[in-house]
């Protein structure tokens, strides 16, 4: 981590609570007593001030604004790592259930609305970040967009205007059209925006959506933020482990040990990332007939109504449904109806990754 700012640090824990006993049992050192809380600081200013001096104690760059010494900053670190907003809806309640209705219902009606529209108009309702559509939206070529857009329509759509991450069109008759730049990541955050705002927890979205944007778009970030939500992190790898090894699959292989052995897995080289713990693996069940205790997970994974996973170390960020996963592809035209396309879990073709499981769904 590099230098870390007092505003920064002040943000981050606004709202939040912190477990004492926690932070004692990781830095014995740290001396809490100033701060009141009976087991739990809660994130407020004036807490967060006398938190923020504390560490500065720790630090001898001489600016009472940041700290920079790895022993302050290790301290900040787990903060923002083992820190979290309550999950809990306006009611107080969290129904995940209703969670991962919503999820599966937004995979389905989003797809659906794309391919729908293709069918009445020619184009759809996304373009990936990756395709010559972006290309030239990105140089400004009025007139390479129109010409994609006439072939794609028959020369029904008019480019109308911009938008950030969009374009507006507009036929004949004066009716509009917007359709928006997705991507793997995207379509992943646009799904779990629906879940978690179908089941009233807006607030905890809106808070995982800016840890997700200040990680560049990791998915990876994305399932720590999910599993400090209570989510099963359950690690997949289809091909045996002697298979990876016989194809010199070093770090898949490595991944898949970390995870047998409870390890978290894949860090990221941003400010906080602690990596994922996984709490299941499931193995060896591509091409050969897997044994009793892996067809049971893998049949207890296909009733989960709504995931979200990463694959191959966050490579490719995807969400899934009822025992199929759903991609998006980011070099898709506006007139691709296989922008999103769905694979069973048995088939799926990368090798390693995460599924996600909400609460509830695995025992």
């Amino acid at each position: 981590m590099p230098a870390l700012d007092h505003s920064t640090f002040i943000r981050r824990l606004t709202g939040k609570s912190i477990d004492t006993h926690q932070l004692r049992s990781a830095y014995p050192d740290l001396d809490l007593r100033s701060i009141d809380g009976n087991g739990v600081i809660n994130g407020t200013t004036p807490n967060l001030e006398r938190l923020w001096e504390i560490i500065d104690n720790y630090d001898h760059d001489g600016n009472v604004n940041t700290i920079s010494d790895q022993a302050a900053l290790s301290i900040a670190e787990w903060l923002f790592s083992n820190t979290a907003s309550p999950v809990a809806s306006e009611d107080g309640r969290v129904n995940w259930r209703e969670l991962a209705e919503h999820g599966d219902k937004s995979i389905t009606e989003n797809s659906n609305a794309h391919k729908t529209a293709i069918e009445n108009t020619g184009v759809g309702l996304y373009y990936g970040d990756h395709s010559p559509f972006h290309d030239s939206i990105l140089r400004g070529d009025h007139r390479a967009l129109q010409t994609q857009l006439d072939a794609m329509s028959l020369g029904n759509w008019r480019l109308d205007s911009f938008e950030p991450g969009s374009v507006i069109l507009e036929d004949a008759s004066g009716g509009s059209a917007r359709v928006r730049e997705s991507s793997c990541i995207g379509w992943v955050i646009e799904n779990v925006k629906a879940a978690y705002e179908g089941a009233g927890l807006g607030a905890r979205f809106n808070e995982i959506n800016s840890r997700v944007k200040e990680a560049d778009l990791r998915g990876t970030v994305l399932c720590e933020e999910l599993q400090k939500d209570g989510w099963t992190a359950v690690f997949y790898c289809p091909r045996p482990a002697d298979d990876l090894a016989g194809s010199g699959e070093r770090e898949k292989l490595g991944a898949l040990n970390m995870a047998k052995a409870g390890a978290r897995v894949w860090k990221s080289p941003v400010p906080g990332s602690t990596g994922v713990r996984c709490d299941a693996v499931i193995a060896g069940y591509r091409d050969v007939q897997p044994d009793d205790r892996t067809a049971a997970l893998l049949e207890k994974l296909e009733r989960v109504p709504f995931f979200v996973g990463v694959a191959n170390g966050g490579i490719h960020t995807f969400v899934g449904h009822r025992g199929s996963v759903c991609d998006f592809h980011w070099t898709a035209q506006p007139d691709d109806k296989d922008a999103m396309t769905e694979n069973p879990i048995r088939q799926w073709k990368w090798d390693t990754g995460l599924y996600m499981v909400p609460p509830g769904y695995w025992a």
